[in-house]
């Protein structure tokens, strides 16, 4: 049984063809770690599995219902809203530059979504929130405000509000590209945690180390098609594909 189907996925914007018809499946509890150039269209696909781009043509499913299948025609047609919303609550997302709200502090940031979408009480909502902040080490931030934190900090108050949505799959679009390298560790730890949790998870990634030591299985991208997947050590130590070698031997050396 798949939590995450994907088949045959196209997307245009204007006359740019940036998604090429890419099919991922993915197994509950498994972790998936997409890599590529910038351009190849990682950050386009992980946003189209949950809706924050639509897409031209293709099928994506989410614990076993259709989000979008093609009519008749071969164009993409979506559920209904309703449908798509709550589906869509399924999948928590992390974002490069956090998305933090600036005038609320950390413990009101992550506490935000269960109130409104979930309707749980505010006892409850600070409950959980306290102890998601304790899970990525910043209980002691709970009063501050996201400028009284380094970048690495407001990353993982990012990790804690979108688990306060308790998601069946968390996606990572580039979680510590924003970050200076020193702050970087300290993020890719708090995922690490989450993969021994056994958490489902497809993180778009240029920590090829990560990616090695944490992914059940890593996709390698290049212009919007998906050119090598495999397990991590197979495709990251013994690549097949000369432009998954190519771009291997450029990320390595400029480290």
């Amino acid at each position: 049984m798949y939590i995450l189907q994907a088949i045959d996925v196209y997307k245009k914007f204007h006359r740019l063809e940036v998604l090429k018809g890419i099919s991922l499946q993915v197994k509950k509890g498994e972790v998936i770690a997409i890599i590529g150039s910038s351009g190849s269209g990682k950050s386009t696909f992980l946003r189209c599995l949950n809706r924050l781009e639509t897409i031209d043509k293709g099928f994506i499913e989410i614990d076993g219902e259709i989000m979008v299948q093609n009519n008749a025609d071969g164009k993409a047609i979506y559920s209904p809203e309703k449908d798509i919303e709550r589906l869509r609550r399924k999948m928590g997302m992390v974002f490069q530059n956090f998305h933090l709200f600036p005038h609320k502090s950390v413990l009101q940031n992550i506490m935000l979504a269960p109130l409104l979408v979930k309707n749980i009480n505010e006892a409850e909502a600070k409950a959980l929130a306290r102890v998601l902040l304790d899970k990525v080490g910043l209980d002691y931030k709970a009063d501050n405000y996201p400028f009284e934190l380094s970048g690495g900090q407001q990353q993982r108050v990012a990790i804690a509000r979108a688990l306060a949505m308790e998601p069946e799959i968390m996606c990572f679009d580039e979680p510590t590209s924003a970050l200076d390298p020193e702050l970087t560790g300290e993020v890719l730890q708090v995922m690490k945690d989450l993969a021994l949790e056994n958490r489902t998870m497809i993180v778009v990634t240029h920590e090829i180390g990560f990616a090695r030591e944490v992914a059940d299985r890593v996709i390698f991208m290049d212009e919007g098609v998906i050119v090598e997947e495999g397990k991590a050590e197979d495709v990251i130590i013994n690549p097949k594909h000369e432009r998954t070698k190519a771009f291997l031997s450029t990320v390595l050396m400029a480290r």
